[in-house]
């Protein structure tokens, strides 16, 4: 029997790790990034992150892995529009649904679609090179 948290509930790094689809040890090295991520930390050292931590870090996952920006420009960002702006980044990607399912991420989801459209341009452009390499090839044995 699986219990429902509470959408306002502190999430465990395990548990941030598997709602966001990102490993433990990226969110202690993103925590090192940026000082903004600050999850609770309770005796031993165990961390909680609230809602707004879970959302902030899909924000940045989003500008990271799907936009393409990198650390220096996530922080440039954050530092022009605060740090509200990420977390409604984070929010349209969780579509406002503070509950955290851990069914399928819509990180995933989206991660998905890139893979298969890069699949499918990289498809096109072997199938342009090789088209190429036959004309190429054509060329130099008739001038032999």
């Amino acid at each position: 029997m699986v219990i429902e948290k509470s959408p306002q509930a502190f999430r465990t790094i395990s548990e941030a790790s598997e709602i966001l689809s990102l490993p433990s040890h990226v969110l202690r090295f993103w925590e090192s990034k940026f000082k903004q991520i600050k999850p609770l930390k309770r005796a031993g050292g165990r961390r909680f992150y609230r809602p707004n931590d879970i959302l902030f870090i899909f924000g940045i996952k989003k500008l990271l892995h799907v936009d393409g920006l990198t650390i220096s420009g996530v922080k440039r960002l954050i530092k022009e529009n605060g740090i509200n702006h990420i977390i409604k980044i984070g929010k349209a990607l969780n579509g406002n649904n503070l509950n955290f399912q851990k069914k399928e991420p819509l990180l995933k989801k989206i991660n998905a679609k890139k893979s298969n459209v890069n699949k499918e341009l990289i498809n096109d452009a072997i199938e342009k090179l090789n088209f190429l390499k036959l004309k190429i090839e054509s060329r130099i044995s008739n001038d032999f």
